[in-house]
């Protein structure tokens, strides 16, 4: 019931008039892109995101949930230059006691070349900290990928990729582990202020998943969007989020 009434509260913003748009979400880390797809765009100079979401996680092994809220921030002080940084808070552990907070991470993307036809291609790296229950959180983990898009039509391609190290909660005590990251999908708009986003995502550590993101852009400064993904293979069964992000011009 909680969870219900939860996202009721965040679905209200959706019947709000608006005076205007502006386009933003985070993705990873926080910084652009969309829930489980990496974007090849970065934010505009002179401007911060904040956003929030809340998500339910079902996870395959003992019957195990998760309810989430995690913070995020995006900010770019440098043309073609955005940092980015996350926090998972965790509301409700069915596993774990104690502990809300969950592992940290920031990262930056570095906008490389931009082409004809909303063609792009960026460079991403991003850390996180062991910050997390251990057992519920990847622990600390150094990632650095690339991602690239292009425009078919009223179809936008992304797709992405990038190589993990993993040392786990202690990374000078514990085993070095990698493993490869990578995503595929598309966006498109329904309406002018209305998108739709589907991907694939996935780890060669045997994760795979298939997701689906409704967004829309109707007010002002702000992106609400509501994202599913079902596992494929892998330990989580499915999630849910819903959420807002406020991208507004900083001195």
């Amino acid at each position: 019931m909680k969870l219900i009434l939860l996202f009721v509260v965040m679905l209200i913003p959706f019947v709000i008039e608006a005076e205007g748009s502006q386009q933003g979400i985070s993705a990873e880390g926080g910084l652009s892109g969309y829930p489980f797809l990496p974007g090849s765009s970065v934010l505009q100079r002179g401007f911060l995101r904040v956003q929030g979401k809340l998500e339910y996680i079902d996870m395959k092994e003992d019957g195990r949930n998760y309810v989430l809220l995690p913070l995020s921030i995006t900010w770019s002080c440098i043309d073609n230059l955005e940092f980015g940084s996350e926090i998972p808070i965790y509301l409700d552990d069915s596993s774990f006691d104690g502990n809300l907070l969950g592992d940290i991470s920031a990262g930056c993307t570095w906008l490389y070349e931009t082409a004809r036809g909303g063609s792009a291609l960026v460079f991403k790296g991003l850390i996180t900290l062991p910050t997390g229950s251990e057992g519920r959180d990847t622990g600390s983990e150094l990632a650095f990928g690339i991602a690239t898009s292009t425009t078919f039509r009223l179809l936008k391609l992304h797709t992405a990729a990038s190589y993990v190290l993993n040392g786990g909660s202690n990374p000078f005590k514990g085993r070095i582990t990698d493993y490869m990251k990578f995503s595929a999908g598309g966006a498109s708009y329904i309406t002018s202020d209305l998108q739709i986003i589907c991907g694939l995502d996935g780890t060669t550590s045997g994760d795979l998943g298939l997701a689906a993101t409704l967004s829309t852009y109707s007010v002002n400064r702000m992106a609400l969007f509501v994202s599913m993904r079902a596992g494929l293979s892998g330990n989580t069964q499915y999630s849910l989020s819903a959420g807002v992000a406020w991208t507004m011009p900083v001195p």
